[in-house]
Parts: C-alpha cells; sequence; structure tokens
C-alpha cells in the first residue's frame, strides 16, 4: 500500500490576503486572542467577561474554532537585550547582577519545562455547494472568491468587534504569521519564535508566485 507524503494531509491549497485558502475551496481567518487571568479579577467583572463571551456563541450563525496551542518558552531575544545593556553598563555592581540574572534565566529554562499558551479563533467561510440535496436538487450558484473574502472578512470584523467589547485584544494573522503558525503546529518540539526565518521567507516567495 503506498503512503503517501505528509504534506498530502494538510488540505490547504494556498496561504494570500491573510487568509488560508482550502483544498474545496473553504476560507480561515485567524485571530490571536492575548489570554486574561480570569482568576485575578473580582466576581463581578468575571461574570461579565463570561456573559459578554456566551452572547458572542449565542449570536454566532456560523462556527469558529477555538484552540490553545502551548509551546516552549524561548527568552533568546531578551537575553540579547541583556547582554547589550551588560556590555554598555559601566557600574560593576550592576554588570554583576545583569550577569548573575542572566545565568539565572539560563539555568533554569534548562531545567524547567516553562511554557507559552497562545489563543486562536479560526473564522471560516465555506462557499455554498455545487447542488442542493433533496429530489428536486438544482445548482447552486458559483460564487467568485472576492464575493467569498468578502463574507469572510465580515465574520471576522464581527468577531473581533464582539471579542473587543469584551475587553480583550484580538490581532488578525498576516500571510507570514499564519505560515509561522502552521509550522509549528507540525513541528510541535520547536520553542516558541524558533521557525527558521529562511524557511518562512523561501514559503512566502513561493506562495507570492
Amino acid at each position: 500500500m503506498p503512503i503517501n507524503p505528509s504534506y498530502k494531509l494538510i488540505n490547504i491549497k494556498d496561504v494570500k490576503d491573510n487568509v488560508i485558502i482550502m483544498e474545496n475551496g473553504g476560507l480561515r481567518g485567524i485571530l490571536a486572542v492575548p489570554g486574561v487571568n480570569i482568576e485575578l479579577m473580582n466576581e463581578e467583572d468575571q461574570n461579565l467577561i463570561l456573559n459578554q463571551f456566551k452572547s458572542l456563541l449565542d449570536g454566532l450563525d456560523f462556527n469558529i474554532e477555538i484552540f490553545i496551542l502551548s509551546r516552549f518558552e524561548n527568552l533568546d531575544e531578551y537575553l540579547k537585550i541583556l547582554q547589550t545593556r551588560f556590555e554598555e553598563e559601566t557600574n560593576e555592581l550592576i554588570k554583576f547582577q545583569i550577569e548573575e540574572y542572566m545565568k539565572f534565566l539560563e539555568e533554569y529554562l534548562d531545567t524547567h519545562r516553562v511554557m507559552r499558551k497562545m489563543f486562536f479563533v479560526v473564522v471560516p467561510y465555506d462557499p455554498p455547494t455545487s447542488e442542493l440535496p433533496g429530489p428536486f436538487a438544482q445548482k447552486m450558484p458559483q460564487t467568485t472568491y472576492e464575493e467569498n473574502l468578502f463574507q469572510l472578512e465580515t465574520r471576522i470584523n464581527y468577531v473581533s468587534q464582539i471579542l473587543t467589547n469584551i475587553g480583550l485584544q484580538p490581532i488578525r494573522l498576516n500571510n507570514f504569521e499564519i505560515l509561522e503558525l502552521l509550522f509549528e503546529c507540525y513541528n510541535p518540539n520547536l520553542k516558541y519564535g524558533q521557525v527558521p526565518k529562511q524557511i518562512l521567507e523561501k514559503l512566502t516567495e513561493f506562495l507570492e508566485k
């Protein structure tokens, strides 16, 4: 029995216009939503957020997907900033404190599984099927990519506005960020932000052709 390559399992045709285009013509937009610690809020604020979120779900006439992605924390960029601060510092006592802090961070990350959790909302739009079911089946009118994209953008704007009203700050992923997210999903051993930029740049160039 022949074995298909792994990319055949990914039903994605293209990524453009900040949208995932599925093999069946469906479109997917992705919102990154920074998390909030509801346990730190008072009971009134907790109930307010929960009720607003319930209203969001009750008001939808289409499906959305909410998923959480966990990645090992990556402090490489932060450590570079500390290293620069260390090299510029002239006070020996402060230099010593910065150096000890850097050592602590590196040793802690090496010996502890520090994870970063990221929250995403996937907003879909699937064009109407080509044929209505039943004994009186008839062909559905075909829609263009632009028409489907307009429908998707309308849904994304609606979901973004409701999330903003709740007090969250949804961020729309662009083409590059979508590719980075997909790469991380299929390479879970990578630390956060550790996807080789050369690979993403090559993929972006390929998709733009």
